[in-house]
């Protein structure tokens, strides 16, 4: 059974229940089990956050508290680059603001359980993607053992390879190729001769260049039709 943890940050109790219950509802129906926590404020969410988080529902509009929900949502995102987020709102007009954050997706109150369970398949289908298969990285310790979901992008520096995970970058060696190859069926696409990204961690696209993370990487002009294309077939 998947198991997924989730944090609530909502000042109104009702709401934050309702949520949770419509959790569990989802958990019982997908066979999924989500361990989950609330928060009423977003200062105390903050202070506790940890990176083992896979979702975080938001509430924009929180009463109590020196952050409103979009202000902690930019705070969440230094700590955190790939959490998913949903915004909690009566107020549609946050939404251009929410893709700052790189908002998955929005739940407009009053919510009820059927729209909020078409968000949670969205959810659920970009974490299931993010499992990945094992990648066996050699550093100058031994080998590493790294899930592919865990890897946002590997360029090539010199005659290096970096692996940039969520949490560090692992120089190894090797070609680009190879790796390209390896991961094919993993979400991963080339953009560049010297860049491999993983799809689902794309959180914007600028001209020529694609944010990944917290990181800028340059689009090659010999691979841009390709890589758009792929990206296009990931995004539905």
């Amino acid at each position: 059974m998947k198991q997924y943890r989730v944090e609530i940050v909502e000042d109104d109790l009702e709401y934050s229940q309702f949520l949770a219950r419509c959790l569990d509802k989802y958990g019982a129906e997908k066979e999924i089990a989500f361990s989950i926590k609330s928060y009423s404020k977003a200062e105390s969410f903050l202070e506790d956050y940890k990176k083992a988080c896979d979702i975080v529902f938001m509430d924009v509009e929180l009463g109590e508290g020196f952050l409103n929900g979009m202000e902690a949502a930019k705070k969440l995102r230094v700590l955190d680059p790939t959490v998913l987020l949903i915004f909690v709102t009566n107020m549609p007009q946050y939404a251009p603001e929410g893709y700052s954050v790189d908002a998955l997706d929005y739940c407009l109150k009053p919510i009820n359980y059927n729209d909020l369970s078409v968000k949670l398949d969205k959810a659920v289908r970009v974490l299931s993607q993010r499992d990945g298969i094992p990648v066996r990285i050699k550093d100058k310790n031994g080998t590493r053992i790294v899930s592919s979901g865990d890897i946002m992008y590997i360029e090539v520096m010199g005659h290096d390879l970096m692996f940039h995970t969520a949490s560090e970058v692992i120089t190894s060696y090797g070609g680009l190729g190879e790796r390209e190859k390896e991961l094919s069926g993993a979400n991963f696409a080339r953009c560049s001769a010297s860049a491999l990204v993983n799809l689902s961690y794309i959180r914007g696209l600028y001209g020529d260049e694609i944010e990944v993370g917290t990181d800028r990487i340059k689009i090659g002009r010999s691979k841009k039709k390709a890589f758009m294309e792929q990206l296009n077939t990931y995004l539905g």
